[in-house]
């Protein structure tokens, strides 16, 4: 299965470790990150980042459409975003990993 890789630390993070961040102002979404969630172990989530979904929900095909639904939602009100690379670094970790539960799906039928 695909892993997840924290943008601070560079250490892999378990799905139920893991949490998306973003900072969202009055009219732009920028610094989207995923990292572990702050714990006594890893203190890795951006303090300036008021936006955020647990790694979990986000593995999840309706937690995963519900986050791209979020972003339509966005740039539909006119929201911009300040920092592409970012939140195209998170999604092609989100979409490797929704790629190989397509194929798991798939391969026992």
């Amino acid at each position: 299965m695909s892993r997840f890789v924290c943008d601070i630390c560079g250490e892999e993070v378990a799905v139920h470790e893991g949490i998306l961040t973003w900072a969202r102002d009055d009219e732009t979404l920028s610094n989207f990150t995923l990292t572990h969630k702050n714990s006594s172990v890893h203190n890795c989530q951006p303090v300036s980042n008021n936006r955020f979904k647990d790694l979990y929900t986000l593995t999840m095909i309706n937690g995963y459409m519900e986050f791209i639904t979020y972003l339509i939602d966005r740039w539909e009100s006119g929201f911009y975003l300040k920092d592409a690379e970012s939140l195209k670094k998170v999604l092609e970790q989100l979409n490797m990993h929704m790629h190989e539960k397509v194929i798991l799906l798939t391969e026992d039928e």
